[in-house]
């Protein structure tokens, strides 16, 4: 019997079959290829970066479509100068706040959270007669001030400090009516995080480990600083005096903030939340979160703002230069985090599926704003954009702070040995008086527009310049002493050598 008619058919799906392998083979390696030349010029603009903003170490990671297709580590992560790697812990700061979100959504869906309850139904102390929503205090939205938030900053460590510290806030003064205007504050999340404790009945902490690092195999992520110090996490380097120094024995670290910004991770088991982030809650074949919540988690209150919104521990804004060619400007989710010796970036655009983790260490003052652009850059890089290149956005005063304050200090010591030239001279003449009267006026105006509008703009006061900018808080407090101290002091010789004369 002739098989030859049965035969072809089956050689056709055979050779069929082949084609599309080879097709598909091929495709797979130019997309390897097309990969392996964007991770190639990701790292290219990594060290071009490091170079040009004295960055010591840091650590990248970059998923897309629901995979890590890029981990790296560059530069040094101490003194000792052990490299940076992808599992490198970092004090994570701000990004701290995301992970504190997650956690209330996971105990709004076990019925132990309800979102739009006042926060007094489960803290009955806290502003007892002004309600604010578990919602706003997420949205940032509860009339919390931003300045108190930084200043608990510095609050003494505990196992209590969290409970301790909020108990400070029960009868605080609100800037704003809940619920009407956006204002980040640290206190929102860390109030946030004493619900946790009371509602679970177990340190925020350990629910953090058990519920979010153990099911998104966070390995290198730490709730105690102790612990991700003993496993080598990166120290704080600071740009003291432009000379990156490391400042570990000088980090401020307090349990009392810790749900908005006492967390430590790494740049891979960061990258394993923002998959989560991008996977509707789930983390592989782990679930998270619900779609539902964590769409919820995303989406941003009307009251935030016009342009860049705040969701539930996101920012939430359009990032017009990653648009790719037809498309128009997909939105991107994003979270920095700024400590002393610390600057990171999480950032994700769903629409893309594709999502960036950038821990660095050596941030200062005077260009942080440089150091959180590396991360916008690296994300259009990602996609296979060419990067920007984005400015600082610090004016120019705030560039120049260090040269400016030591000009400033300069002519103070010029005119104090002139000043103390004239007071030890001869009787004090007419033109004298003038020139003491000049001298207090300009220390007046110092100390007014330091104490009473530079400070306040920047959201900061005296002790906390001197923990998280200590060369400029050393400034600081110099300038402070050749103008109230050594100004008091003059005047009141003048008035003494004036009254002998007489």
């Amino acid at each position: 019997m002739d098989t030859s008619v049965f035969q072809s058919p089956m050689k056709l799906k055979l050779t069929l079959l082949l084609m599309l392998m080879s097709i598909l083979l091929l495709a797979a390696a130019d997309t390897a290829a097309q990969g392996s030349q964007g991770n190639a010029a990701i790292d290219a603009f990594m060290q071009e970066r490091m170079e040009s903003l004295d960055i010591p170490g840091a650590a990248l990671a970059v998923v897309r479509d629901g995979e890590m297709v890029h981990l790296a580590g560059y530069g040094v992560g101490n003194e000792a100068g052990d490299p940076v790697t992808p599992q490198t812990p970092f004090l994570l700061a701000s990004l701290s706040k995301p992970v504190t979100a997650v956690a209330v959504m996971q105990l709004v869906e076990a019925g132990q959270i309800e979102l739009d309850a006042p926060i007094q139904q489960y803290l009955p102390w806290l502003l007892p007669d002004t309600p604010i929503t578990v919602r706003q205090l997420l949205h940032q939205t509860s009339g919390l001030d931003e300045t108190q938030g930084y200043r608990r900053n510095l609050e003494p460590d505990a196992p209590d400090a969290l409970a301790a510290s909020i108990r400070w806030l029960a009868d605080t003064e609100l800037n704003n009516p809940p619920g009407t205007a956006f204002e980040y504050s640290n206190s929102n999340y860390d109030i946030l995080g004493l619900l946790i404790e009371t509602v679970t009945g177990q340190p925020y902490g350990d629910y953090i480990q058990a519920n979010i690092f153990n099911p998104l195999e966070m390995s290198r992520s730490f709730t105690s600083l102790e612990g991700a110090r003993t496993a080598g996490m990166s120290s704080a380097f600071y740009p003291f005096f432009g000379r990156q120094t490391n400042f570990d024995n000088w980090l401020p670290y307090t349990r009392a903030v810790q749900p908005s910004a006492g967390l430590v991770g790494s740049a891979e088991d960061m990258a394993h939340f923002v998959l989560a982030q991008l996977q509707n809650g789930r983390y592989q074949t782990t679930p998270l979160l619900s779609p539902v919540s964590m769409a919820a988690l995303h989406t941003p209150d009307p009251a935030t703002g016009p342009d860049v919104q705040y969701a539930m521990g996101w920012a939430v804004w359009p990032f017009d230069d990653a648009a790719l060619p037809g498309d128009a400007a997909p939105t991107a989710l994003s979270h920095g985090g700024e400590w002393l010796g610390f600057s990171h970036i999480l950032l994700f655009i769903p629409a893309y599926d594709v999502g960036v983790v950038l821990l660095m260490n050596g941030p200062g003052p005077t260009n942080g704003s440089a150091f959180s652009n590396v991360a916008f850059d690296v994300a259009l890089l990602a996609l296979g954009l060419e990067a920007q290149h984005y400015p600082p956005q610090e004016d120019w005063l705030t560039q120049n702070l260090r040269p400016l304050a030591a000009i400033l200090i300069l002519l103070l010591l010029a005119s104090g040995a002139i000043a103390i030239r004239r007071l030890r001279g001869a009787a004090l003449t007419r033109r004298d008086s003038w020139f003491f009267v000049a001298l207090a006026l300009v220390d007046l105006v110092l100390v007014g527009y330091l104490l009473f509008i530079r400070l306040p703009a920047a959201k900061s006061n005296v002790p906390l310049t001197l923990r998280f900018e200590p060369d400029l808080g050393l400034m600081l407090l110099v300038i402070l002493l050749l103008t109230l101290g050594w100004g008091l002091l003059r005047s009141l010789w003048v008035v003494w050598r004036w009254r002998a004369s007489n």
